[in-house]
């Protein structure tokens, strides 16, 4: 389980770790200004986004009489919710990037590159448009000559 320790906190799950060191590191400008949409999207992407592609690759389809039981409705609510937003900003919260975008942005990547959510362009180009930033190339440097350890 991913764990953060620090300053004496001890902080668990990726959507939380990343809004703690967004909150604790201000100078790093990983905060968004519009902190309502910085907690929408953050945790869109680890409630609903997880629920629908997890449900789907596993061939759980919820009925439609009882989509209001789960979190997300059904998969193309979610889908269209996601692309529907992404074609009107270049990131989750704006112009900004921030660190919404690291982790629904992640969720992203590995939904194309594992097939879980459609390469629609509105995808494909969003996460083109992330991952071609020098900090993600660096981490997954960093990431590849870990693993090949």
């Amino acid at each position: 389980m991913p764990t953060l320790v620090h300053d004496g906190h001890v902080v668990t799950e990726v959507a939380a770790i990343c809004t703690y060191l967004a909150l604790a590191f201000p100078a790093k400008r990983l905060m968004a200004e519009d902190k309502a949409s910085f907690l929408r999207w953050m945790f869109f992407a680890a409630g609903p986004l997880e629920q629908a592609v997890t449900n789907r690759a596993l061939g759980v389809e919820v009925p439609a009489d009882k989509r209001g039981f789960v979190g997300y409705g059904h998969y193309d609510l979610v889908i269209s919710t996601l692309t529907d937003h992404l074609a009107k900003t270049p990131y989750f919260c704006g112009d900004t990037f921030s660190a919404a975008d690291i982790y629904a942005g992640s969720a992203i990547g590995f939904g194309l590159h594992f097939n879980s959510l459609p390469a629609v362009p509105v995808f494909v180009d969003y996460w083109a448009r992330i991952s071609d930033r020098p900090a993600h190339q660096r981490a997954s440097a960093a990431d590849d000559a870990w693993i090949e350890e």
